[in-house]
């Protein structure tokens, strides 16, 4: 039976692309920048400080701080972030495409 790699099917050729280091970098900067502009940032702040005066600094671990906020913080995520994010790292996966010239 042949694997994924012999078959060479576009679904199997999209597996294999990956963002360069440049393209992810600006999409990382973008996305803080959306981010912070929509108060998205000082919302998770205030939940973080929320969270550590509930329970103090001294009975809160890190991994549980993380497991408590981060499920908030990606559904507090605005859907115009989200779909702007979309659009442009698919942009950026579709100009990482080798050339289909033979």
């Amino acid at each position: 039976m042949p694997n994924s790699q012999e078959t060479g099917t576009d679904a199997d050729r999209m597996d294999d692309i990956k963002l360069n280091s440049r393209d992810s970098v600006a999409l990382k900067d973008l996305l803080q920048k959306r981010l912070s502009e929509c108060g998205w940032r000082k919302d998770i702040e205030e939940m973080i400080r929320h969270a550590i005066e509930e329970r103090s600094v001294s009975n809160l671990t890190h991994e549980e701080l993380a497991a408590e906020i981060v499920p908030h913080a990606r559904a507090l995520v605005p859907d115009v972030i989200r779909k702007e994010m979309l659009v442009r790292v698919r942009a950026a996966l579709e100009s990482s495409l080798p050339s289909e010239e033979n």
